[in-house]
């Protein structure tokens, strides 16, 4: 078996790489990006994600509006941080020690990517990407090409109306929100295409900060799964990351109530079993969600995955 999964023919990716820094200077001198790109379709208002410093000059964002996590999740703190005010009212949480931890976060981890391979995924998941890696085009998508960028829209669009996530966009406006990513630090966008149509069935785009690299966002066109465009972008992106040395893990976000999607992202090797957070809540503020929103609660500990 091993002799067999050794066989494939994983096209090489060029990864943008970046310090937190970097990646989040670059973020402030754009006028139209967030930490996240999906989150500029759901945020309550323009820039409330934007990255900012702490005290000690590491970087931090807020997934939520006065509700912050620090830009690189995968290295604990040795001490607690301290805000600017203002930046963080509701509250923070961030990695600690196992011994320091009140709350677990349960971030899709693959937390050591040396040696990923397919013996690192699900069975039925070998046969798919074996399929795709054979009948698929895996390469960047120029952002500067507005053919690609238009292709890029149609793939969008029909993500949303098969999954309800997020909202469609107008050509310009999809146009508009994709072009940043061009001069954003350590990001690269990864395409899949039918070698046999050139048709764009899938992309992905990929953030790697720190030694994580980040899965942001995917999205595949409806009528081109056959050929698997998601199981296969997603495993060429992690086998061609764990061949630098600069990365070390990988992370797709949390781990949700959608039972396929958290099916899917295990399949291909990810854990969501928590990592030990400190979570530090203002108390007028804890004493409210206690008391009137258990389930959040709950879920802000870790608890229960809502």
């Amino acid at each position: 078996m091993e002799k067999k999964t050794s066989k494939i023919n994983v096209p090489r990716l060029i990864l943008h790489e970046a310090s937190a820094a970097d990646y989040c200077q670059s973020i402030l001198e754009s006028g139209n990006s967030e930490v996240f790109w999906f989150l500029t379709g759901l945020a309550p208002y323009r820039g409330f994600s934007r990255p900012f410093r702490d005290h000690e000059g590491s970087w931090w964002w807020r997934p939520k509006p006065q509700f912050a996590w620090p830009v690189n999740y995968a290295k604990p703190h040795n001490q607690r941080p301290i805000l600017p005010l203002g930046r963080a009212v509701l509250g923070h949480q961030y990695p600690v020690e196992a011994s320091q931890a009140n709350s677990l976060l349960h971030f899709n981890v693959i937390s050591d990517l040396e040696g990923y391979s397919l013996s690192r995924i699900a069975p039925q998941k070998r046969r798919a990407v074996r399929k795709g890696l054979r009948e698929l085009v895996i390469s960047p998508i120029d952002l500067k090409n507005p053919d690609e960028v238009m292709e890029a829209q149609i793939v969008w669009n029909s993500h949303v109306q098969r999954t309800g996530w997020n909202r469609a966009f107008s050509t310009r406006t999809f146009a508009d929100k994709f072009a940043p990513l061009s001069d954003t630090a350590g990001t690269t966008v990864i395409s899949a295409r039918e070698k046999a149509s050139g048709r764009l069935c899938a992309w992905v785009i990929a953030r790697s900060i720190e030694g994580a690299i980040y899965i942001d966002t995917i999205a595949s066109h409806t009528d081109r799964l056959a050929k698997r465009p998601n199981d296969t972008l997603i495993f060429s992106l992690l086998y061609c990351a764990k061949q630098s040395p600069n990365i070390q893990q990988a992370n797709y976000f949390l781990r949700s109530s959608l039972k396929p999607l958290e099916d899917f992202k295990r399949s291909l090797g990810f854990d969501s079993s928590g990592i030990p957070a400190y979570l530090h809540i203002q108390p007028a503020v804890a004493f409210a969600i206690r008391r009137l929103a258990t389930s959040v609660w709950q879920r802000l500990h870790g608890d229960t995955i809502i």
